[in-house]
C-alpha cells in the first residue's frame, strides 16, 4: 500500500505543483474546478446508498454551481457568492418542481439541502486556495520569479503533506493510543500530535520566509495542524454514516479526492483569513 501511494504521489504532487505556480491563477482555478467537480460526483454517488423513501438526491444544478466555483472565484475577481448562489439556487428551485410535476412525492427541499451543502462543502472551500493563490506581486525565488500567492499556498500544501506523511509514519511505528476509533480506527494521538507539531515548524519556518510576524505564522501552523486533522475526521464521519471506506478510487493508494483533500479544505480558509489580515 505504501508504494502504491508513494506512486500516486510522484504524478499527482508535480502536477498540482505545475498548476499552482503558472502564472495568472487560472490553471489552478481550472484544476480546483476539475477536482471540486470529481468530488461532488463521489459524493453524489456516495448519497445512493441512502434508502430513505422518497430516496434523497442532491440537487444536480447545485453541484454544478459547486464545480464551477473555483473558477467563478478568479473570474470575478472577489468571492461574488451571493450572486451566484441566488442564481444557481434559483435554478435549483425550478429544476425540483419541475420533478415534483411528474412526481409529487419527490423529496425537493431534502435534496435541495443536501445539493447546497455538498456544493459549500467541497466547490465553496475548494474556492480558497484561489483566494489565496490571487497574489500575483512577482517575487524572486534563486534565479526564477514567481507570484507571491504561489508561494502562499505552496506553504500551506507543505504543511498539510508534512504533516500527513509525518503522522502517518508517527502513527504506524509508535501509535499506541486510538484517536477516534469509532470514525477512523489507524489515527493514534501519537500521530495527530506529530501532525501538529509538524504544521506548526513548517509554519513558522514558511511565514519567516514569507517575511510574516513569528506570532501569525505560528498561530497559521497551528491552525492547519488542528484544522486539516478535524477536515479529515469529519470526512470519516460522512463516510461511515452510509458505511463506506473511501469516496472514491481515482487516486490509488489514496482512496478518491474527497479522501485526498479534506484536510485541505478545512484548513484552507483559515489560511485565506490570518492572510488577509
Amino acid at each position: 500500500m505504501l508504494s502504491v501511494r508513494v506512486a500516486t504521489a510522484l504524478v499527482g504532487i508535480p502536477l498540482f505543483l505545475i498548476a499552482i505556480l503558472a502564472p495568472g491563477g487560472w490553471l489552478l482555478a481550472t484544476a480546483l474546478s476539475l477536482l471540486a467537480a470529481i468530488g461532488l460526483w463521489e459524493f453524489a454517488r456516495a448519497s445512493r446508498a441512502f434508502t430513505t423513501t422518497p430516496r434523497i438526491v442532491p440537487n444536480p444544478l447545485l453541484l454544478v454551481w459547486g464545480a464551477l466555483l473555483p473558477l467563478i472565484t478568479r473570474a470575478s475577481g472577489d468571492f461574488a457568492l451571493e450572486l451566484s448562489l441566488l442564481l444557481a439556487l434559483g435554478i435549483g428551485f425550478l429544476w425540483e418542481l419541475a420533478q415534483a410535476w411528474r412526481h409529487p412525492a419527490r423529496a425537493a427541499a431534502y435534496n435541495l439541502g443536501l445539493g447546497l451543502f455538498a456544493a459549500l462543502y467541497v466547490g465553496w472551500l475548494m474556492a480558497f486556495g484561489v483566494l489565496v493563490r490571487a497574489d500575483f506581486e512577482g517575487v524572486n525565488l534563486g534565479n526564477w520569479q514567481v507570484e507571491r500567492g504561489a508561494l502562499k499556498l505552496l506553504w500551506l500544501m507543505a504543511m498539510l503533506w508534512l504533516g500527513d506523511s509525518m503522522a502517518y509514519f508517527v502513527g504506524r511505528g509508535l501509535g499506541r493510543h486510538r484517536l477516534a476509533p469509532m470514525l477512523s480506527p489507524s489515527k493514534s494521538w501519537e500521530g495527530a500530535l506529530a501532525n501538529f507539531l509538524c504544521c506548526l515548524l513548517v509554519g513558522m519556518a514558511g511565514g519567516s520566509w514569507l517575511a510574516l510576524p513569528l506570532w501569525k505564522a505560528a498561530l497559521i501552523g497551528a491552525g492547519v495542524g488542528i484544522l486539516g486533522q478535524l477536515g479529515d475526521l469529519f470526512e470519516s464521519s460522512l463516510k461511515r454514516a452510509i458505511g463506506l471506506k473511501d469516496f472514491g478510487g481515482i487516486l490509488p493508494g489514496h482512496g478518491g479526492v474527497l479522501d485526498r483533500f479534506d484536510s485541505f479544505l478545512f484548513s484552507v480558509p483559515w489560511v485565506w483569513w490570518w492572510l488577509a489580515r
